[in-house]
């Protein structure tokens, strides 16, 4: 059987890093709430009892590295090459003849979005929002797939309100169904393996099946199923799926929505979903995610990860690199081989990913993944006379503005070339071996 969100809670859990919540929780804020605990915890989450009778709520799937490196089968040191190694030999989707998303269809009248626990997130959200659903659409003049990550407002029994803008691709491929006169037909898939919403999240060329993306990091054909009412393919051991049309020429306000940077999206004219039929599996697990988490920084952050890794490989002997906990700012560790390098690395960094704002660079014996150990670097060995590349009038993050995001700071974090005898850190023999809760 085909991996899944169920088969990742499985190995969650038996890895010790999966939370059951069994008292009833409420998807207006408790949720939430229990959601950042969970977070700080670094494990994921599953509410077996939820006020929305039938279904659980799962988050936090991919909130830490230990979870992601569980889902690659290697260590969190080496995610990114093993993300780089897996897309570059390309595997097609295969369509199969059915799947467990089908073992309850309701179409038309018999769709109630309401019986669905749609989380409202944050206090001033419009209300609540799907937040982890797979959008799949396809190009009405070459037929090509594309998939997405797209949040939507709940608005109605079978309506949602839908942000879709060019030059995302499905606002361009919107448009085209638009100047044709005719809906854009769409189907969303909620509670999805990772390396799927992996696959979502994962800026490619227009034209490029995300699919084909997800079955490269499966090692094998993601298995899809056609959908009931629309002429579109979705995965065939999601949990829910919802199909329909978004309808052309309309547009309501949607938002206020708490975005990833942790402000709101202010309300703002955006599309119509009508939903034509809901298909799940039994015991339907819905799963959400919060902007700006720490799960929705890993899912956003790792393909930039490999492009920047691509990146700063042709001009230094890079060791790792991190952009969580946030996408706008990256640590990279080297070996550093003369000084000035650091500087090239955040130049490469820079012209790589063109929404990096920050980018400090440290030695190979600094952990990028600890914070604390890059604010340590930057506090014991930054030169700020020195050290420091400032980029002024560059293209950043285009949602901008107050033109906070046009200009851009490297800073070199390293310790002077070939003075370690000045620069060793002090360490406690056995200290990686040993475990507190075998002396409690």
């Amino acid at each position: 059987m085909q991996k899944d969100l169920r088969s990742c809670l499985q190995l969650l859990e038996t890895s010790d890093l999966l939370l059951r919540v069994k008292k009833e929780v409420n998807p207006r804020f408790e949720i939430p709430a229990l959601m950042k605990k969970a977070e700080k915890q670094g494990k994921a989450i599953l509410f077996e009892s939820v006020k929305r009778p039938g279904f659980r709520v799962t988050n936090n799937i991919c909130g830490s590295r230990k979870a992601f490196a569980l889902f690659f089968e290697t260590s969190p040191e080496k995610i990114v090459q093993e993300w780089i190694r897996r897309v570059n030999h390309p595997i097609k989707p295969e369509v199969c003849s059915s799947g467990p998303v089908k073992e309850t269809i309701k179409k038309g009248s018999e769709v109630d979005l309401s019986e669905l626990p749609i989380v409202t997130h944050c206090a001033k959200d419009a209300g609540p929002y799907i937040t982890a659903g797979i959008v799949v659409a396809k190009d009405p003049e070459t037929g090509t797939r594309n998939v997405s990550i797209n949040r939507m407002q709940y608005k109605g029994k079978n309506k949602l309100g839908i942000r879709m803008m060019p030059p995302q691709h499905l606002g361009l491929i919107r448009e085209k169904w638009e100047k044709k006169g005719k809906p854009l037909e769409i189907a969303v898939a909620i509670g999805s393996h990772p390396f799927d919403i992996l696959a979502a999240a994962t800026t490619v060329a227009y034209g490029t099946d995300e699919f084909t993306i997800s079955s490269s990091l499966r090692k094998e054909p993601l298995q899809l199923v056609k959908c009931e009412a629309v002429d579109l393919e979705v995965p065939a051991f999601a949990e829910i799926v919802l199909e329909g049309e978004v309808l052309p020429e309309v547009w309501e306000p949607e938002g206020p929505f708490g975005d990833f940077m942790q402000y709101y999206v202010p309300v703002m004219d955006n599309n119509v979903f009508i939903v034509k039929a809901l298909t799940h599996r039994k015991d339907p697990i819905y799963q959400t995610i919060q902007a700006g988490s720490l799960e929705d920084t890993h899912y956003l952050a790792l393909s930039r990860e490999a492009r920047l890794y691509q990146a700063v490989s042709q001009v230094a002997d890079i060791q790792a690199l991190s952009l969580v906990p946030t996408i706008l700012g990256c640590a990279i560790s080297i070996r550093k081989r003369f000084e000035g390098e650091p500087k090239n690395v955040a130049a490469a960094a820079f012209g790589a990913y063109s929404w990096l704002k920050y980018c400090v660079v440290v030695d190979h014996d600094v952990n990028v993944f600890d914070i604390n150990d890059v604010w340590w670097a930057m506090a014991t060995r930054s030169r700020p006379d020195r050290g420091l590349l400032i980029m002024e009038n560059a293209l950043g993050f285009p949602r901008d503005p107050f033109h906070i995001h046009t200009s851009k700071l490297g800073i070199d974090a390293t310790a002077p070339l070939n003075q370690w005898e000045e620069f060793e850190r002090k360490t406690v023999p056995g200290a990686d071996d040993i475990h507190l809760e075998d002396y409690l």
